[in-house]
């Protein structure tokens, strides 16, 4: 009999005291006990007339989305623990939140599969969390905790993905330094902020991997242009209603972007500061809570770094004096290079001769790799004379 038969043997009362025994922490973020977001769903029912439901979701802030990892592996544990709180919980009305990304997963065979299944509504969007108040909203690795706890199979762990690779369960006490080397480390990346190279001794627990990332960076990688990345990634996200969420990303992105340019202006690690401590209580979920970490971190742990960008105007990697361009005598049009570049940097269209814009180009090199005529070329001297607007090929003349 599985774990969810033998709690519907019990009244909806038992059963959720059953489920407040096992003391589960809600997973991510949230910093509650499943049993507060229970209690907490249960006072937006009684005192504002909300109708009961159980959620169940990755942290909105969680861009990369590594802990759906969880959920493919074993699809019907997380249905399982849905269908268990919302018994106990005494409602019929169950959702799974996939991020509007994963649209295909939401249609899988499988995933619809199990929805009907456990008469549970799945859903690829952003979870608006004012829409769902009297919901018990709690994270898709909670769910699949409930099943195992309830089944005596639970162990407290973190689910973690080393630089990219395969998610893994570890536990509570293994330290960041056990699980990737950090020989030649410039950062390390925790769940959604930096820590210092020197914090290999700190633990899964304590580095707050809420969202299953760690990765190391090295010289290759600078701390200001990852930091812009990341903020655009949440920017993309983000659904945009909240106007502390909204503005300030929007801010913080668009500062980190002028300071690896060379426009950075003085005020704007204070106002980084600002924005991102304001942004951590102003915003209704954990995108706006949390998606500022990752420039507090950057900006607190690492100012000799924004210094040589603001006043210096000094980086290998943002203020490289190597420039890529497409050599117009021999570029043939074929395109092969505006299909791999990353930050579609390149403009071009069949038989007309292509242009790099060296701004946003990050000088990678693929452009170079595809590139069967061997017209693309990085170098460290002089720039010969290019097209300043698209010219079809053999028709360029330099003057």
């Amino acid at each position: 009999m599985s774990a969810l038969e033998n709690l519907k043997q019990m009244s909806s009362e038992d059963a959720m005291n059953k489920i407040a025994a096992l003391n589960l922490p809600d997973y991510g973020v949230s910093g509650n006990s499943l049993m507060e977001r229970v209690e907490l769903a249960r006072i937006q029912c009684e005192e504002d007339g909300k109708e009961p439901g159980i959620v169940a979701a990755l942290n909105n802030a969680d861009v990369d989305g590594v802990l759906l990892e969880v959920l493919k592996q074993d699809p019907e544990k997380v249905f399982e623990g849905i269908s268990a709180l919302a018994y106990a919980f005494g409602t019929e009305r169950k959702f799974l939140f996939l991020p509007e990304s994963e649209a295909d997963l939401a249609e899988a065979d499988e995933i619809k599969g199990l929805g009907e299944k456990y008469q549970t509504e799945v859903i690829a969007d952003f979870l608006n969390v004012r829409t769902y108040k009297g919901c018990v909203v709690m994270h898709i690795v909670t769910a699949a905790n409930l099943t195992d706890a309830l089944n005596g199979e639970y162990t407290p762990a973190v689910y973690v993905s080393v630089n990219g690779g395969e998610l893994k369960k570890v536990a509570y006490g293994t330290k960041l330094s056990e699980l990737a080397d950090l020989d030649g480390s410039t950062a390390i990346q925790a769940g959604y902020c930096y820590l210092s190279s020197l914090d290999g001794d700190l633990t899964v627990e304590k580095a707050g991997i809420g969202n299953g990332i760690l990765r190391v960076l090295t010289a290759k990688e600078c701390i200001v242009a990852e930091t812009e990345k990341r903020l655009t990634s949440n920017r993309k996200q983000s659904c945009g209603k909240c106007v502390f969420c909204r503005e300030g990303l929007l801010q913080l992105q668009y500062m980190q972007k002028q300071i690896t340019e060379g426009r950075g202006k003085a005020d704007f690690v204070d106002l980084t500061k600002e924005i991102g401590e304001a942004m951590t209580y102003s915003t209704n979920c954990t995108m706006g809570e949390v998606s500022s970490e990752i420039a507090l971190s950057a900006v607190n742990l690492f100012p000799e770094v924004y210094e040589a960008h603001i006043k210096k105007k000094k980086c290998d990697i943002c203020f490289s004096t190597e420039t890529v361009y497409i050599n117009p005598k021999i570029c043939n049009g074929c395109g092969e290079c505006m299909d791999v570049c990353p930050l579609d940097c390149i403009e071009g269209r069949p038989k007309y001769i292509h242009m790099i814009d060296d701004m946003t180009c990050d000088k990678c090199g693929k452009c170079i790799e595809v590139c069967e005529e061997q017209a693309i070329v990085k170098t460290s001297g002089k720039v010969p004379k290019l097209p300043n607007r698209l010219t079809k090929v053999g028709r360029f003349k330099r003057h």
